[in-house]
């Protein structure tokens, strides 16, 4: 059979023997086993239908809610400095006798740095892929992937990035507000403590950051909230909200909202893919990854003026902490038990890094009175420091399994947030050099500025309905 195949006189089945066709229609028609991830133990002959279309499981480019949202602001610095007015003079003696004399006032400035962060990822295509005929282009397909790999990066970082802990990064909008708590941004963080969003609290909270943001002159305009918080969201609406019928005298709201009214302006809802509820330990996939942590000395000393442990939160926990840096995040500790613990108590925890020393830690909690090696999320990140020793700080502050929403003030003309774009997302070309390579760099060099944080508000620890924590 093969002779004959390779016979440069064959041309096709017409005119070949019967013999060799039914071999052929025996060996693409016996057995029924398909074996295609390794073709072993032996398996028929079978045509194979290849799609040249890549199926995509992931997120697109729209997924990017907050990031094509913002307003993208050209910068030429490394740098960018802006300068805010905070104050125009008090009102102290603003009215005066006829020909009465004047009372000087003086503007209040206050200048604001921003440093650029660079967001970067190496891609390559090999010249094998490049001639063979693949899904797609080969080029083309890893520098989409490397695309939504700067989208997710960039999206994530815009909620949850915090320079203090991986210097590297931006800092984002929690970190931000959370920062100016004592000053500026007081009365911008809400605190539902484990209430969801179908609840008469997180309805109170929604209503109170409107008027917060109004009150400190901005225009609330969109509310960003995780998938499932969004969820919770909607029966609020539904079962808030009075309907008239239509002209059949049917109940117009069987729709899904995307505003949410408030006496101080329309809020648009904002469900965001990578806006999540604090989590479990994940290990990181690099070996530069910090080393495991080790724990020590649990103590519960009262500190009533800073501890958001109420009576119904008192009782044991357990906690684990992972170390982490630009790398990854290591292996979780093991457990350490917590008991005593009162309303107005904090937990403190000494951590010692292991030989890969992280930047920064996660402190994870389980659930009250769940006890041992019961599941654990994310309760905080501090700094690791320089000594190798450090000693976390629980005051109750972020709760395990919640999320938080933030409301924000985007209106252009408020000039209240935007994205300080260094060099937008683009392709940078490199040269291979001992392999048959196509490399690439996919950048995005920036960071986000809010300029007016006084305009924007978290309404944090927010549980899901179907948690059941708290």
């Amino acid at each position: 059979m093969e002779n004959d195949l390779l016979n440069e006189q064959y041309q096709g089945f017409a005119e070949g023997n019967r013999e060799m066709l039914d071999t052929l229609m025996k060996a693409l028609t016996a057995g029924s086993g398909v074996d295609t991830a390794s073709f072993t133990s032996g398996r028929a002959m079978t045509p194979e239908s290849l799609d040249t279309t890549l199926v995509n499981v992931l997120w697109d480019q729209n997924e990017a809610v907050l990031f094509k949202a913002l307003k993208k602001q050209p910068v030429k610095s490394p740098v960018h400095q802006y300068a805010r007015r905070t104050g125009v003079g008090d009102g102290d003696g603003a009215w005066v006798a006829e020909g009465g004399n004047s009372f000087e006032k003086d503007q209040s400035l206050e200048r604001v740095n921003v440093t650029m962060k660079f967001l970067q990822t190496l891609r390559k295509a090999t010249l094998q892929a490049t001639i063979t005929t693949m899904l797609e282009d080969a080029i083309t397909s890893e520098k989409m992937a490397g695309t939504l790999w700067l989208i997710k990066q960039v999206e994530s970082i815009l909620f949850d990035g915090d320079s203090a802990n991986v210097t590297e990064e931006p800092d984002g909008l929690r970190a931000l507000i959370w920062a100016k708590r004592a000053t500026i941004t007081k009365g911008n963080i809400i605190d539902v403590h484990g209430k969801d969003a179908s609840s008469k609290e997180f309805e109170d909270a929604v209503n109170e950051g409107a008027r917060v943001i109004r009150g400190k002159f901005g225009m609330p305009t969109d509310l960003y909230t995780s998938l499932i918080v969004m969820e919770d969201v909607q029966k609020l609406i539904r079962d808030r909200m009075r309907f008239p019928a239509d002209k059949s005298g049917v109940i117009l709201p069987t729709m899904v909202f995307d505003a949410y009214p408030t006496p101080f302006g329309k809020l648009s809802l904002r469900p965001d893919l990578f806006l999540l509820e604090r989590g479990i330990p994940v290990t990181g996939s690099l070996t530069e990854k910090p080393s495991q942590v080790t724990l020590a000395t649990v103590l519960t000393p009262a500190d009533a003026a800073n501890s958001n442990f109420k009576a119904a939160d008192a009782g044991e926990y357990y906690y684990a902490v992972s170390a982490v840096s630009k790398f990854g995040e290591s292996v979780v500790s093991s457990e350490i038990q917590c008991s005593g613990l009162a309303a107005g108590d904090k937990v403190t925890i000494e951590i010692t890094a292991g030989a890969t020393a992280g930047t920064a830690y996660k402190i994870f909690r389980n659930k009250l009175g769940a006890g041992s090696s019961a599941l654990k999320y994310h309760v905080g990140t501090i700094p690791a420091g320089t000594s190798g020793t450090a000693h976390s700080v629980d005051w109750n502050d972020w709760m395990p399994g919640c999320s938080d929403a933030f409301m924000l003030g985007m209106a252009p003309m408020y000039d209240a947030i935007e994205w300080e774009q260094f060099l937008p997302m683009m392709k940078f070309d490199l040269y291979p050099t001992n392999a048959a390579v196509y490399p690439f760099l996919l950048l995005l060099f920036g960071a986000l500025a809010v300029k007016k944080p006084e305009q924007q508000v978290i309404i944090r620890n927010i549980a899901p309905s179907k948690l059941g924590w708290f």
